[in-house]
């Protein structure tokens, strides 16, 4: 088993000049327009803490080359090839967790001939496909069936759990409340869904229920629980995608329906949405800080058993424009850097950005460079979590899968 490497974060109070090797079309790192970033030092001492428990391996900024697309942090100035901050400069700071047999599920929505393939080649780390395909309507309907049989029967050959996902349509809150309402629609409900996984012969199911109100959250917490009971019955499992929060409070009504602890006490995969930070209908900016989704794993762990908790990844991105964001996927997000020569920078968590038209547009987006900075951050700090639950499979960069496996396979 190999060792967790930390290089170690050296701090000068003048400006470190002569680094070099930036690939081509992308720039020297700048600051993100809009992300906020915690202090130089904290962040130091967050990456460190986080290998306290493994042997350090030193190096200085004299002997440490800069890497390729080196980050700057907010405040930075770009001089030379790198960027770095005014009176204090950051080696390369790399953290190597040791690899662990992690858990790796993806939500699919549809499932091509790429996508196929995406599968086949990564059969030894795929362990469960959520297919998209159900959802909750009105009166407690349930909509959907399987989309494509090619596809189901290709993840049962290659081993994988089947775990559908169903999601209240629309997100529509009353589709929830009249389904679980009341004892005797919440029992009907449960009985439905324990009949489609049975008959079906999945693996369990992945509940979607979103953007519910602090009033439904007694009912849906006894909903899950009774589903949890009724499914683990057949011998089947429950998972639960939640809104990712940092208190029980959370931001919004959303995650303040959600009783975590409750939740993660009768679920049997807890998989925390850690993205949209910045969304389609917000502001542009990063779509998943990594300082942010590290509070939010540090709350989680104080509610949630680790082994059962998947952090979520993005494998998408959002181009702003207008006052909206446009979903966008890796392969349509480089191509849109090219048609318009802009350059593609890192923020300080690695996300990659870029602007066009002027400044009118700004996209962020999650490539396999911003993976390999952020997993070794994540498990270092996190090394219990069960794995990492993504959203979705299809258009991602093709790297993604081997920033994955450096991480989740010993």
């Amino acid at each position: 088993m190999r060792h967790a490497v930390v290089i170690f974060t050296v701090l000068l109070i003048s400006t470190v000049a002569g680094c070099s090797g930036s690939q081509a079309r992308l720039a020297p790192v700048a600051p993100a327009p809009t992300a906020p970033a915690p202090a130089q030092s904290e962040q130091a001492v967050q990456l460190l803490t986080a290998a306290t428990a493994v042997p350090l391996q030193l190096a200085t900024a004299a002997s440490t080359p800069c890497a390729d697309g080196v980050k700057a942090e907010e405040g930075g100035q770009a001089t030379g090839a790198c960027a770095l901050p005014m009176g204090l400069a950051l080696a390369t700071i790399a953290v190597e967790p040791a690899p662990q047999d992690r858990q790796v599920s993806i939500w699919a929505l549809n499932v091509g001939e790429s996508e196929r393939e995406t599968l086949e080649a990564n059969k030894d780390l795929i362990r469960e496909v959520n297919f998209v395909w159900y959802t909750l309507g009105m009166g407690g309907r349930i909509d959907g069936w399987v989309a494509d049989e090619a596809a189901l029967a290709l993840v049962r050959k290659l081993g994988m759990r089947v775990v559908p996902s169903i999601a209240n349509a629309g997100f529509n809150r009353d589709f929830v409340v009249d389904a679980i309402g009341t004892p005797e629609h919440r029992t009907e409900h449960v009985q439905k869904l324990v009949s489609l996984v049975v008959d079906s012969q999945y693996d369990g199911i992945d509940i979607d229920y979103e953007s519910l109100a602090p009033a439904d959250r007694e009912l849906f917490t006894l909903f899950i629980e009774e589903l949890a009971t009724a499914l683990h019955a057949q011998d089947k499992l429950l998972s639960i995608a939640v809104h990712a929060k940092t208190d029980d409070a959370g931001s919004w009504d959303g995650p303040a329906a959600q009783d975590w602890a409750r939740l993660g006490a009768a679920v049997d995969e807890f998989k925390i949405m850690t993205y949209d930070f910045h969304y389609s209908g917000g502001e542009a900016g990063p779509i998943a800080p990594l300082d942010w989704i590290d509070e939010v794993l540090t709350y989680a762990a104080t509610v949630v058993p680790p082994e059962k908790t998947y952090v979520g990844l993005h494998f998408y991105g959002y181009d702003w424009g207008g006052g909206t964001g446009e979903g966008l996927v890796w392969s349509e997000a480089t191509a849109r850097a090219v048609a318009n020569d802009a350059t593609i920078q890192r923020d300080e968590s690695g996300e990659a950005w870029f602007q066009y038209d002027d400044g009118q547009h700004t996209v962020y987006f999650a490539d396999a460079e911003n993976l390999r900075t952020k997993l070794p951050a994540i498990f270092a700090k996190h090394p219990d979590l069960a794995g990492v639950a993504i959203w979705r499979l299809g258009g991602e960069d093709p790297q993604n899968w081997g920033a994955l496996r450096a991480v989740s396979k010993p």
